[in-house]
């Protein structure tokens, strides 16, 4: 699945990115150049925007209206929905930032700060990644959105 989120959904954009989904997000795109990159590129739209998702509709572009304002239940909203798998490893990501799959730093230089953990790089922007402690919170956002799927 490729997505496209509208410029109110930046956070759910990087959230998809870290799970390794495909998600365009130019926030300076106005409504008819976010449904054309849609066809063009099969992308399937996610929006809050009642009238945008009823042009999208009309336009033959796969759309999910999203619902809420909050991260967690819009990622509930995806995975009941759609059905999508989230990660939290690193590993398939792709840049939360550019959209660039992530490179294990063996295969570029590593920066030697970070010890001896898995790192990454972004080949598109350079932003380097590991799994610090910030990863703790990314795994319990997971967990908390798997519970509400399976309704705990």
């Amino acid at each position: 699945m490729r997505f496209a989120c509208d410029a109110m959904l930046g956070k759910l954009a990087r959230w998809l990115r870290l799970s390794g989904y495909d998600t365009a997000y130019q926030p300076e795109a106005d409504d008819g150049e976010l449904l054309r990159a849609c066809r063009e590129e099969r992308r399937i739209l996610l929006t809050r925007d009642v009238e945008l998702a009823g042009r999208a509709k009309g336009a033959g572009v796969e759309v999910v209206l999203v619902e809420s304002e909050h991260i967690e239940e819009q990622l509930v909203q995806l995975v009941r929905e759609l059905g999508i798998t989230l990660r939290a490893s690193s590993g398939a990501s792709l840049c939360p930032i550019c959209n660039t799959p992530l490179v294990e730093a063996e295969q570029v230089e590593r920066p030697e700060h970070l010890g001896d953990g898995e790192v990454y790089t972004c080949p598109g922007c350079g932003r380097v990644y590991w799994e610090g402690s910030h990863w703790r919170s990314i795994a319990e956002r997971v967990r908390r959105v798997e519970q509400k799927v399976r309704g705990r």
